[in-house]
């Protein structure tokens, strides 16, 4: 719910900032590589993967695997995804207690994500992060870019300065674009 006189807003990213994608995805592709029959590709190539668009995925899958496995595959990878999330998924050090003491310092908080719908609720609910947020993002179209999703966020909260916080180069655009400041999470996937 929208608070009057909200501090300020902060516009979290998702994968890489708030949540250690990594601890889901990595054994997602490698073990679903493996169960095709295929080599189980390296922790180090899957990595700059997370926090990209969902469609980034495909023609990562299909340089590394037969051309009729492609799909099955690409799938296979977003089943296991959504199953680790609540099982092994991490969100980082410190969240839950940082997002809590801006709650509380009444900062408006809100979520901007390329995830997808699914994967999104799956991990806002697993990890309880639903308390903290009042508006999230995500794409569910090509139109559903950073710098459009931050801009719907800005018209739905009326919480300034507002700043986005993120681990890629297109979080810092996204703010940029609309005028903001950005702080980047150095610790995340993006270089």
């Amino acid at each position: 719910g929208q608070r009057m006189s909200a501090t300020g807003l902060l516009i979290f990213d998702l994968d890489g900032t708030l949540f250690r994608t990594d601890s889901v995805t990595v054994p997602a592709v490698q073990s679903s590589f493996v169960d095709y029959g295929l080599p189980a590709p390296p922790r180090e190539t899957i990595l700059p993967l997370i926090g990209t668009p969902g469609d980034d995925l495909r023609p990562w899958v299909q340089k590394r695997c037969p051309e009729h496995l492609v799909d099955e595959l690409c799938e296979e990878i977003g089943r296991r995804e959504l199953a680790l999330v609540a099982r092994e998924g991490r969100l980082y050090r410190g969240v839950r207690d940082t997002l809590a003491g801006l709650r509380t310092a009444g900062y408006q908080i809100a979520l901007c994500t390329n995830g997808g719908t699914d994967y999104v609720r799956r991990v806002v609910g697993a990890h309880d992060l639903g308390e903290f947020l009042d508006a999230s993002r995500n794409r569910n179209s090509a139109l559903d870019t950073k710098p459009a999703m931050v801009r719907s966020i800005l018209a739905e909260l009326d919480g300034r300065p507002a700043v986005v916080i993120g681990d890629r180069l297109a979080d810092i655009k996204a703010a940029h674009d609309n005028g903001l400041s950005a702080i980047a999470a150095g610790y995340g996937y993006g270089t």
